[in-house]
This record gives C-alpha cells, sequence and structure tokens, in this order.
C-alpha cells in the first residue's frame, strides 16, 4: 500500500511539473535610468505561449509585491470563460531602501514613493517621486514588455489605493499610455484632490482612439473620501466621458478597502473581456504585407482551405480559398495581408484541421501573425487524435 501511495504521489508531481511548464512567471530586474534605483517586475504567460504563432494582450499590475493581488488578476484573466488563449500579466512591484537615520534603520524610499507627487503632505517632509515613477513605467517598462514579448494591441492597467490614484494619473498625462485603465479605490482626496484636479484638466474630445475606464471605491467614504469621490464620480459621468472615452462607475460600500479589490477586479475583467477586447480584434493597418502561406497535410490527395480575420481571408468563410498543391504533401497561397493576421485551415470548407504547435502538441486556435513582407509562415496539419 504504501509503495502504491508513493508512485501516486511522485504521478501526481510529475503531472503538475509537466503542467507548470506551459504557464510560468519570469521574474526580472530593470536596471532603472528614470529611477536610478534597481526594480523588479513579474511576467506571467499562459498555457500555450510556447505556440509561436500566439499573440496576446497585456495586463499591467501595480502593487504586484503584493502578490495576491498580481495573482488574483492572473487567475481571473486567464481562467474566465471568454479568456480564450489567455493573456500576459505584467505585475510591477514597489521596492523598500532602507538606511541608517540617526543610529536607526528606517526607509528611506517605499512603495508610496512611486505614487505620491514631489510635493506632497503625506510622507512625513520626505518628497514623492510620482513622475520619475510615471517615466520609469513609461520608458523602461512598457518598451522592455513589448520587445520581449508577442502582443495584440491594446494595454491595460489595474491598481488599488494609491495605485489606483497612479492610474488615474497616468491617464490625465499620457492617455496613450494604456487603453484600459482600471482604479480600484483610488484615493481621490488626498493633497487638497490633487488628483480629482488633474483630472479636471483631461480633455476626453481630442482622444485620437478609444479609452475606457472603470472606478469602484467600497467604504472609504468613511475615511473623509466621499465628497472626492462623488465630485469625481459626477465629473467622470457628466462630463468626459463621451464616444471616445467609456467610463464605467461601480461602488461596494459593504466591502472593505481590500477585499473590494475582488469583486471589482472581476467586474472590470468581465467587462474587459466580453465587451472591450473583442473590439480590438478589429484593429488592423492600413499598410499590407505580400506574404506566404504553407502547409504539409498528411496525405496526398489532400485540399486545404484558408479563411481569417480579413476580407482577403474571406473573413473567417472556410470555404472559399483553396490553397495551391505545390508538391505531394504541401500547399501553398501568397497574399496581401494587413498587420494583425488571424488564419485557421480546414480540409473539407467545413470543420477546422488540427494544427502542430511543437511540444504543445496541436490545436484549432486561430494562428497570429505579425507579418512581415516577403516572409514564409509554415504550419503542419496533424491528425485529430485524442490527448
Amino acid at each position: 500500500m504504501k509503495n502504491i501511495l508513493t508512485t501516486l504521489i511522485i504521478a501526481i508531481i510529475t503531472s503538475l511539473s509537466t503542467y507548470a511548464q506551459y504557464s510560468k512567471i519570469e521574474n526580472i530586474s530593470i536596471e532603472s535610468k528614470e529611477l536610478n534605483q534597481t526594480r523588479e517586475i513579474m511576467v506571467y504567460t499562459p498555457i500555450g505561449y510556447d505556440n509561436e504563432y500566439a499573440l496576446y494582450n497585456v495586463i499591467y499590475v501595480f502593487d504586484a509585491q503584493n502578490r495576491e493581488l498580481f495573482d488574483y488578476v492572473t487567475s481571473v484573466a486567464n481562467l474566465s470563460k471568454e479568456a480564450g488563449q489567455g493573456l500576459i500579466v505584467v505585475g510591477i512591484k514597489a521596492t523598500t531602501i532602507f538606511e541608517e537615520v540617526n543610529g536607526k534603520k528606517t526607509w528611506v524610499y517605499a512603495r508610496n514613493s512611486d505614487l505620491l507627487p514631489e510635493d506632497t503632505k503625506r510622507l512625513g517632509g520626505r518628497k514623492g517621486n510620482l513622475n520619475n515613477f510615471l517615466a520609469y513605467v513609461k520608458n523602461e517598462v512598457i518598451p522592455y514588455v513589448e520587445a520581449n514579448y508577442r502582443l495584440l494591441p491594446g494595454k491595460m492597467a489595474i491598481g488599488h489605493s494609491l495605485s489606483a490614484s497612479f492610474v488615474v494619473y497616468a491617464l490625465t498625462q499620457y492617455p496613450d499610455m494604456f487603453d484600459n485603465y482600471v482604479a480600484v479605490s483610488p484615493n481621490l482626496e488626498y493633497d487638497d484632490e490633487f488628483l480629482l484636479n488633474k483630472l479636471r484638466t483631461v480633455d476626453t474630445q481630442n482622444l485620437t482612439t478609444k479609452k475606457y475606464l472603470y472606478m469602484s471605491h467600497a467604504d472609504e467614504a468613511n475615511w473623509g473620501w466621499g465628497p472626492s469621490n462623488k465630485a469625481a464620480y459626477a465629473l467622470l459621468n457628466d462630463t468626459l466621458q463621451c464616444d471616445t472615452f467609456q467610463v464605467k462607475i461601480e461602488e461596494y460600500p459593504n466591502e472593505g478597502h481590500m477585499s473590494s479589490y475582488i469583486p471589482a477586479v472581476r467586474s472590470a475583467m468581465k467587462t474587459y473581456l466580453k465587451e472591450i477586447r473583442p473590439s480590438w480584434k478589429d484593429i488592423r493597418s492600413e499598410e499590407t504585407y505580400e506574404v506566404t502561406f504553407q502547409v504539409k497535410v498528411l496525405k496526398e490527395n489532400d485540399e486545404v482551405y484558408i479563411f481569417g480575420n480579413q476580407e482577403i481571408l474571406a473573413n473567417w468563410q472556410k470555404d472559399k480559398i483553396k490553397m495551391q498543391k505545390t508538391g505531394p504533401l504541401e500547399r501553398e497561397i501568397t497574399l496581401e495581408v494587413q498587420n494583425h493576421v488571424e488564419v485557421q485551415f480546414s480540409n473539407d470548407g467545413e470543420s477546422l484541421a488540427w494544427i502542430s504547435i511543437g511540444d504543445m502538441g496541436r490545436s484549432t486556435h486561430p494562428m497570429m501573425i505579425k507579418p512581415e513582407a516577403g516572409a514564409v509562415y509554415s504550419f503542419e496539419i496533424t491528425e485529430n487524435k485524442p490527448f
């Protein structure tokens, strides 16, 4: 019995290890010139990221030194019914720097230093570092992620409490920094309504692309935030909301400052996955690129149809575009496509063909491509066998 139990435990551990290799979290250090500090970020990539023909939207989560916040977003984003192939989640961590002051170790820089303005009244005489932290995110974190991961258009930011205040501040300074802003329990009252006054300077009528803002509060009205919150809601709903700036505000008066993160993020994510992200899938370049698609088939007489997300790809109609036979098991077609491209294949013009994706096995998900002129993209149809 003992041997059977040991074998079972080993099998479970092996199974978990095999599963875990497909979704992972990387811890990355950035030597920040903007902050003159070494900072850390985490990057979660979902199951299936090893498929080179998969692209992902990205979520930036602030206050990720609190792993429960980062892990909750990662779980909701990738386990929701509408998640599809999932999302990349980037966790932006705070840091704490201690120094000896008057013979005693004390912090001289911490999370609130990042998130408060230089002349804040809330740091006991220390200066905030808000604008340098904003520059760090804008000029170092986002470019790093965009250079090293396969991304779709559309960036989402999620913050809680003072990091939610930062998310709102980023919107007021650089509206195009993100596309979807989620602010859970932002402090709009501090420093004589510093942030509320910044919101009053925003001109949403001149936005070139559509932006989204989700804002929520819990029982913080009991802390004296109530008047500032109500003034912000009126400003957002009555003045700033327009065709290019969509606002959703929710209140959770029966939840605490921390506990409201659970229903708020779940609600914001549901709106994002069901309503916002689908609209981003239609964003494509005006420029076109001549590319070649090649498919290896199983049998010499197999036919292959290609279809996808553009008119040149029959707008997802499976039976319109037959690929040419260029060899016994090779099929090929050259097309002028826009960026980005999503393609699928069918043997009969009705059902989906399974495509080999290396170590991950096979998939019928759309293959997503950022096309380059003259490039050749090769695929292999595999048998539809049970796992």
